[in-house]
């Protein structure tokens, strides 16, 4: 089996150049209509709340009310941030907020940067009851946070939340790119392939490589129909 270089791979590639495009092309193309008519279509929407601590620590067994139930210590913030990431956890799995939750839709709430402010976050097949949920799960989120915690207030926060208007996932562009990357690699593969398994000589390289001895002259062949052909 005859070595092959870099350069013959490169000389490889370049001679099934259209090959390689062609279907590189149709494996992007195929992959965006994959995901764009046969994946399901999911939506995304979120809301937002604000867990409040309503006293400022002094210690780690001492509260004292702050006497302000709109401004916040460095140190209740501190705190609401504590509460909040605990709040987290409660309200994705207490049974007041799996009660609102439709079937067949998901539902995170997380911390946003780490602060007191809570992310609600519903997917599914339809953004309407998405944005329809997360507000739910929103407005309910003062009274559950009563029933399980002292010393705090679960309010909204920012806007409510609306019907998206496209789709989060899939992300058609994305599958496409995949499809692009492996039908490039596919086509190379099968075009080094080709080259590898053809034993025809086609350049003076061939035989210099096959036999170790250089080719110092041609002679052509004129009685081939068509044309001239090396002999």
């Amino acid at each position: 089996m005859r070595d092959i270089t870099i350069n013959d791979i490169l000389k490889m590639i370049v001679a099934h150049l259209k090959l390689i495009v062609i279907v590189s092309v149709v494996a992007a193309l195929g992959a965006y209509i994959y995901a764009d008519q046969f994946i399901p279509k999911k939506y995304s929407s979120s809301s937002k709340i604000c867990i409040k601590y309503d006293g400022t620590v002094t210690d780690e067994n001492s509260v004292v009310n702050s006497g302000d139930g709109n401004k916040q210590s460095a140190s209740q913030i501190g705190a609401s941030t504590s509460l909040a990431n605990n709040c987290s956890v409660i309200f994705s799995e207490c049974e007041e907020m799996l009660d609102i939750i439709p079937g067949g839709y998901s539902v995170t709430i997380t911390s946003v940067s780490e602060s007191n402010v809570l992310k609600i976050t519903v997917t599914g097949s339809d953004g309407q009851v998405c944005a329809d949920t997360a507000n739910a799960i929103r407005n309910a989120a003062p009274e559950v946070f009563a029933k399980y915690y002292t010393g705090g207030v679960a309010v909204p926060f920012g806007r409510p939340a609306s019907a998206p208007g496209t789709h989060s996932s899939p992300d058609e562009t994305r599958y496409a790119l995949f499809g692009f990357i492996g039908g490039l690699i596919i086509s190379v593969l099968v075009a080094i392939i080709i080259e590898v398994i053809d034993t025809t000589i086609k350049s003076d390289d061939d035989l210099y490589k096959i036999y170790d001895v250089p080719v110092f002259g041609e002679i052509i062949d004129f009685e081939v129909e068509g044309g001239a052909r090396k002999k």
